[in-house]
């Protein structure tokens, strides 16, 4: 703790002030990271938000090719000169929320906590292998509650559309420097294969959103409302065509949720080659 105390104030960064950064400095928490990502050699690793390179300096014995991601330019150049030596080590300064992450990369990572929403979609857009990632204990509830939990929401089906999701284990405050308030948890997420027929991506998002704004009613009465807003000719079309109108909306499992959304998108392009014609 002493040693990242003198690093950061030798480099005039005060943590938690620039970008809500509390750095992993628990060895062990590291190594389940690692051992999680069921490394092989030649892949690419990707590390969103390396800090002051902990994750990275264990990644270094890997025979893979490793991308550092780092927004904060001081820290940037202090890592570019920390594995100047190490020829499979990029460092990159930018925005990883900006970053095209590589296909069949493997993401590894103790991101702040404040991009990991945004975080998760960057990866489920792309053509990722594996990530791990360590993150707020009650944020990988979210993405790992099952169907009709309290937990069980919006983020819970993004990812389980498109992935899965594996609670490793939960990771106490000291772990970090500073440490944060909240417990952290590790999840290793693997995109689903192949993928769940999704037909048209806005519509389900737009369904998901609405539905879940009100989870504890029963679908009918919400999907209606959500149809009389844009289908509203082809409400009753997509009523009859749907078997679990009494379920609540909590209830409803993600891939029930997929097989709707299809039955509306169907109906749209029924609905615009009518209009065509």
């Amino acid at each position: 703790m002493s040693w990242v105390r003198r690093e950061l104030n030798a480099l005039g960064i005060p943590p938690l002030k620039r970008f809500g950064q509390h750095f992993l400095v628990d060895k062990k928490t590291r190594q389940i990271m690692i051992e999680s990502a069921r490394l092989e050699a030649h892949e690419t690793i990707i590390e969103v938000g390396p800090g002051l390179g902990f994750i990275t300096t264990s990644l270094t014995s890997q025979p893979c090719s490793i991308i550092a991601i780092e927004k904060d330019r001081t820290l940037a150049n202090y890592l570019k000169n920390k594995f100047a030596e190490n020829s499979n080590i990029t460092i990159v300064q930018g925005d990883a929320l900006e970053f095209q992450f590589q296909d069949q990369a493997k993401i590894i990572s103790s991101p702040p906590y404040n991009i990991s929403s945004r975080l998760i979609l960057s990866i489920l857009n792309s053509k990722f292998k594996l990530a791990v990632l360590l993150l707020q204990d009650e944020f990988v509830s979210r993405l790992t509650a099952p169907v009709g939990s309290r937990d069980y929401g919006r983020l819970t089906i993004t990812l389980q559309s498109r992935a899965k999701a594996e609670r490793i284990i939960r990771v106490p405050t000291s772990a970090f420097y500073p440490s944060p308030k909240v417990d952290s948890a590790i999840v290793r997420i693997q995109p689903k294969t192949p993928d769940l027929p999704i037909k048209n991506q806005q519509v389900f998002n737009e369904l998901v959103q609405s539905l879940f704004t009100q989870r504890r009613r029963k679908l009918r009465g919400v999907l209606k409302k959500h149809l009389k807003e844009r289908y509203p000719t082809k409400m009753n079309e997509i009523l009859i065509r749907t078997s679990f109108l009494e379920k609540r909306i909590f209830q409803i499992a993600p891939l029930e949720l997929i097989d709707l959304s299809n039955i509306i998108s169907e109906v749209r392009v029924d609905t615009a080659h009518v209009k065509s014609n």
